[in-house]
């Protein structure tokens, strides 16, 4: 092992020149790049010139699936369920252990009518901000607590709506609302989206906060998107006891004009199939916007959604996958299935990466959630005295680290980087601490 990561040391870093180079034959923006080409550098670089990357660019879960949904992926198989379309709106499986998870973990009373499977949380989110944006007439503006997952920008951008931010680095509590407020006044804002735990500062909104957000709503005919794609995944309490308190705290305890959306990719390491859920909330289920009749068709909002917007698109979510998905959700809510309890390793590998880091004189950007320590989770934020974010992503591929900017996420904190840490295990924790020992003795 120690003859390994001496080889590892000569490796790097990697000559600027030939990072030059690499640039100059993908013909890639060093100063705007996207997750994807980030990956392909990493990727280019290690085939190239023989340095091992310790991956952290892309938000991929990696705990292996549960027994529970591949025996039940392979009974929807063998019964044949492949050979037919599913239900645009979902398999009435799906749609009740939805209703029954949502009660058990989030205390919300919900009819199966107001659960719908989507192609992952992120064609849950599409389909919301196409509605929130053109529910009313002049409301095309998506407000964006930031910092927050790239791809939900581009969806905004892709639909031909608005989009602006508020950085919850420097909002929290009364100021947050305040400043939700003031944009609120011009009257464009149509929906407001969020992640909690958020992507990636992994701060989360309160009950205070949720609750004024939801009158916020509620009072301008605004919708809210509030994406649970890690739902469960503050460890700083326990949420794993389904039908008692601590409930996750969400914005359907308070509001009306809401969807929540609920990922299988992280939480429950389902995420090939893409099969999510949207919840939407029971009153605006019903509630009829003459503005979406114009858009999609479709008068009823949840008609708009499912089929104005989902049967438009795919026209339904993978029929086999939803079964294994429904049972996870069932075995979830009768207690068989700690769900939570599975994904906390990722808690503990993100505690040991941030030691590395702060060890090594990086500095945590998002430290502070509201009175407390941000909890460990999926990711870390991390910057560099005297760099910028994007310098310090580029000198840390020479290094063999790959990640992105807090910038590419919206954060008004460009000198940082967003780690993902779902990729080191703790045999590679070694292979980390080499190279960022080595970075800091260079760029002392």
């Amino acid at each position: 092992m120690r003859n390994r990561r001496k080889k590892l040391a000569e490796n790097i870093p990697l000559e600027k020149q030939h990072l030059d180079d690499i640039f100059n034959e993908t013909g890639f923006n060093s100063k705007n790049l996207s997750i994807r080409e980030t990956n392909r550098l990493a990727t280019i670089i290690n085939n190239k010139h023989n340095i091992e990357f310790v991956r952290m660019e892309m938000g991929i879960p990696n705990i292996p699936t549960s027994d529970i949904a591949k025996e039940a992926e392979k009974e929807a198989i063998d019964k044949g369920f492949q050979g037919f379309y599913p239900p645009f709106d979902g398999i009435p499986e799906l749609k009740k252990a939805g209703c029954e998870f949502a009660k058990a973990f989030l205390d919300l009373d919900l009819e199966n009518k107001h659960v719908i499977p989507t192609c992952g949380s992120l064609q849950g989110g599409y389909i919301s901000q196409a509605l929130a944006g053109n529910m009313i007439k002049g409301k095309k503006t998506i407000l964006y607590l930031d910092p927050t997952f790239p791809v939900t920008r581009y969806q905004a951008k892709f639909l031909g709506l608005e989009a602006i931010g508020i950085d919850l680095y420097d909002y929290r509590g009364e100021k947050l609302i305040n400043e939700i407020k003031k944009h609120v006044l011009n009257g464009q804002i149509g929906g407001i989206l969020w992640s909690s735990p958020n992507n990636p500062s992994w701060s989360c909104l309160n009950d205070f906060e949720l609750k004024e957000i939801a009158d916020i709503c509620d009072t301008n005919e605004i919708l809210a998107i509030e994406d649970l794609a890690y739902i469960g995944m503050d460890f700083r309490k326990d949420y794993s006891v389904p039908f008692s308190e601590p409930f996750i705290p969400t914005i359907g305890k308070y509001g009306k004009n809401w969807i929540t959306l609920i990922s299988a990719s992280k939480a429950f390491s389902f995420p090939g199939p893409r099969c999510a859920i949207a919840i939407i909330s029971p009153h605006i289920n019903e509630k009829k916007y003459t503005n979406l009749k114009k858009f999609c068709d479709r008068e009823q909002f949840g008609h708009a959604f499912s089929l104005g917007g989902l049967y438009v698109t795919t026209s339904g979510t993978s029929h086999t996958a939803q079964y294994g998905l429904a049972k996870m959700l069932k075995a979830a809510t009768s207690g068989e299935f700690n769900f939570i309890e599975i994904t906390s390793e990722y808690g503990r590998r993100a505690e040991k990466v941030k030691e590395i880091f702060l060890k090594y004189g990086f500095e945590q950007v998002y430290k502070k959630d509201m009175d407390e320590t941000v909890g460990n989770g999926f990711y870390l934020t991390m910057s560099y005295p005297g760099y910028g974010g994007n310098d310090l992503m580029l000198e840390l591929l020479r290094y063999g680290i790959s990640t992105i900017t807090l910038k590419s996420t919206g954060s008004v904190r460009h000198e940082g980087l967003r780690v993902c840490i779902s990729f080191i295990g703790l045999d590679e924790m070694p292979t980390l601490e080499n190279k960022l020992q080595k970075f800091m003795e260079d760029h002392k």
